[in-house]
């Protein structure tokens, strides 16, 4: 019973540190919307690029007196996640980090900026994607119809994109960190190679917005490769069994 009130106090200031390292998330967050806001031309700029001549003498429109506040509010919130994205990286390992033994932080310490230097990565190929997914869904329209695409829609595509991309890059931190909690290893990841492609195509075609050939080819290759290097580096983090 003398351990009970222990634990509890321990368990209290573990919520107290959450609690602090989640406002410090939210003011990362706030800054980054800050800087996005007064950013938000050449953001807007660089989005928008993307389609190229796609529309062929169509109009980028606005239905709403509000649309236009709105959207800039919400590139202000994607571009705020990504410029604290390193900073809430951090904040996550500083958390999770005490738990760990020095022997566990070991390969884990470049995780942060892996995880960061993945992301970017992805990010940078689903934008890279993007002429040829619109391409795409312009070969089906009728010589005799025209474009009125809708800008928030429009942004909201190529944000989705992005962060498909993104997050689907990070397929290498997450089979690190499931290897270090015991539950894949990289003899398992290496028996069942075949099952994972599968799973990958499968996820691929999930996560890419468009559900376009080109852009599904253009996240399962990388991520097919990722997978592969993977197996490499869980067996840095896995958890060996101790010798007698």
């Amino acid at each position: 019973m003398a351990a009970n009130p222990e634990k509890r106090a321990e368990l209290f200031d573990h919520l107290a540190e959450l609690r602090t390292r989640l406002i410090r998330c939210a003011l990362y967050v706030a800054a980054g919307m800050v800087v996005a806001w007064f950013a938000y031309a050449p953001i807007y700029a660089l989005l928008t690029r993307q389609l190229g001549s796609t529309l062929k003498g169509g109009q980028l429109v606005f239905t709403t007196m509000a649309e236009p506040f709105m959207l800039r509010l919400q590139v202000s919130l994607a571009g705020g996640l990504l410029v604290a994205l390193p900073m809430l990286m951090f904040e996550i390992w500083g958390f999770v980090a005490p738990g760990l033994t020095p022997r566990e932080k070991r390969p884990l310490r470049w995780t942060v900026p892996l995880a960061v230097f993945l992301f970017a990565c992805g990010a940078a190929l689903g934008y890279w994607v993007l002429p040829a997914a619109f391409t795409w869904f312009a070969s089906f329209k009728t010589a005799d119809a025209q474009y009125m695409v809708t800008l928030p829609n429009l942004i909201r595509f190529e944000l989705l994109m992005v962060l498909a991309f993104g997050c689907a890059f990070e397929l290498p931190i997450i089979l690190m960190l499931l290897a270090q909690v015991g539950v894949v290893n990289a003899q398992m990841l290496k028996t069942n190679w075949r099952y994972a492609m599968v799973i990958i195509a499968i996820a691929a075609a999930s996560l890419t917005p468009g559900n376009d050939v080109f852009s599904m080819v253009a996240l399962t290759v990388p991520l097919m490769i990722l997978y592969v290097l993977s197996i490499y580096l869980v067996r840095f983090t896995e958890k060996k069994p101790k010798s007698d």
